[in-house]
């Protein structure tokens, strides 16, 4: 995880503390029966400090974050406690405390800088498409964007920012928990609201409009039109769920010119499911039996953005009949070619994505791919063993880290959801640990 305040560490300051450190993440994803199922640690709602709004208080998945700094002090102050009970040094214990309370209060600065730029660092971006006009607001996330007015930075910045498309019908608020651990990763992040909330402005005739598609394609002339009105020459397309049926669609049109990275995860359009058979997955499988049981999943997936959410019903259903209908094929696939790398991401347990089908499909396009252009970038397919289709916003900063890994030598690739962080404190007892 990026240190924008402190920088590295001088190598006379560090102290080996592995062996605390591992011990303490294992103790960390320990939970109880109500911790799991009913009562996740999280601090407890308050004033978001520093904000323009002073009653604006933390979201939900910030609030779990500051709550998993806390259950981590509490498991070592037990532990040191228990050590000096029982006459054992506990001064290893000591100095992982010191080391972690350090890194943690710049954790705790960064956490409430970007619950803050959700709020104050939006942009409305006003475009027009063959659906009429939009006025789309834009989130940017970026840890090292400079507060004040007149402080600038030494460098050019020379990242290429993602641009996150998410799930159905959400905002950014509501996808926070994904593109959260990316801007924790040091990266800058361009989140749009879909054209269903109500805070986008739409034409008045919008329903009768999303009534009209049997594609996608005035979702990815929203999208592109967005990118395009903002002056930004590349991105890193980033799609989620639907958002990565979306991302796929824009990929092939051969006007976009943008794109270099292509990050789709977990996209729906896959498979013929009808309107019904997409609910049933979205609402019965995904939510029901894998989503409101666990507490964790509840806050990350559900609950973070509710209270921001403006979005339609009539509008989600539309959305439903055309992500239940089969948008993508190999031979359609086969015609995106990204300039820089291409990345599958699925879970083997997610109702909306099947994995299998996912994987056939991909790599059918890849072959007709290099038939029709062998110096084309190969599809990277990495599945996540055990990851429902809210994986990557329940492990988003393990699923951050992962894509500044090196291209695997192998096209396939698997890992296990449970070797990815799942929060900013699990990621500090990492870094400490290598």
């Amino acid at each position: 995880m990026k240190n924008f305040e402190t920088g590295s560490r001088e190598p006379e300051e560090e102290i080996p503390l592995q062996e605390e450190a591992g011990k303490l993440q294992e103790g960390l994803g320990k939970k109880g029966f109500i911790e799991k199922h009913f009562s996740e640690v999280q601090t407890r709602e308050a004033p978001l400090r520093g904000a323009k709004n002073p009653e604006q208080t933390r979201g939900e998945t910030f609030r779990f974050e500051r709550g998993q700094i806390l259950k981590a002090y509490k498991i070592l102050r037990k532990e040191i406690r228990d050590a000096e009970e029982n006459g054992e040094d506990a001064a290893p214990n000591k100095n992982l405390l010191k080391e972690i309370r350090s890194r943690a209060k710049i954790l705790e600065i960064n956490l409430d800088k970007l619950e803050r730029q959700y709020y104050e660092n939006v942009k409305i971006v006003n475009i027009e498409t063959e659906f009429g006009k939009f006025s789309v607001p834009v989130v940017e996330l970026d840890l090292r964007k400079k507060e004040e007015e007149g402080e600038k930075g030494e460098k050019k910045d020379e990242r290429i920012p993602y641009f996150l498309l998410g799930p159905v019908a959400t905002n950014y608020h509501q996808s926070a928990a994904l593109s959260m651990g990316l801007a924790l990763e040091g990266e800058r992040v361009l989140v749009p609201a879909w054209p269903e909330q109500a805070m986008v402005g739409r034409p008045d005739n919008f329903g009768e409009l999303l009534k009209q598609q049997e594609g996608l394609k005035l979702h990815k002339e929203y999208a592109k039109q967005t990118i395009r009105q903002m002056d930004l020459e590349t991105v890193n397309l980033m799609g989620y769920s639907m958002g990565g049926a979306v991302s796929l669609e824009l990929a092939q049109d051969p006007d976009f010119q943008e794109l270099r990275d292509l990050i789709i995860v977990e996209p729906a359009g896959l498979e013929e499911k009808s309107l019904a058979g997409i609910g049933k997955d979205f609402v019965l499988k995904e939510g029901l039996i894998k989503t409101l049981p666990y507490s964790e999943a509840m806050i990350k997936t559900l609950k973070q953005g509710s209270r921001d959410d403006t979005g339609s019903l009539k509008f989600l259903i539309q959305d439903g009949r055309i992500l239940g209908k089969k948008q993508f094929d190999a031979e359609k696939l086969a015609n995106i070619h990204p300039k820089g790398r291409y990345q599958l991401w699925v879970g083997t347990k997610s109702s909306i994505t099947d994995d299998k089908t996912a994987v056939r499909i991909f790599l059918e396009a890849d072959e007709l791919c290099k038939q029709k252009d062998p110096e084309a970038n190969p599809v990277e397919i990495h599945i996540a063993e055990g990851g429902t289709h809210g994986w990557p916003s329940l492990n988003s900063l393990g699923f951050s880290r992962m894509l500044k890994q090196e291209k695997p030598k192998e096209q396939i690739s698997t890992f296990k959801i449970s070797d990815l962080e799942n929060s900013a404190m699990a990621g500090i007892l990492e870094d400490i640990n290598q």
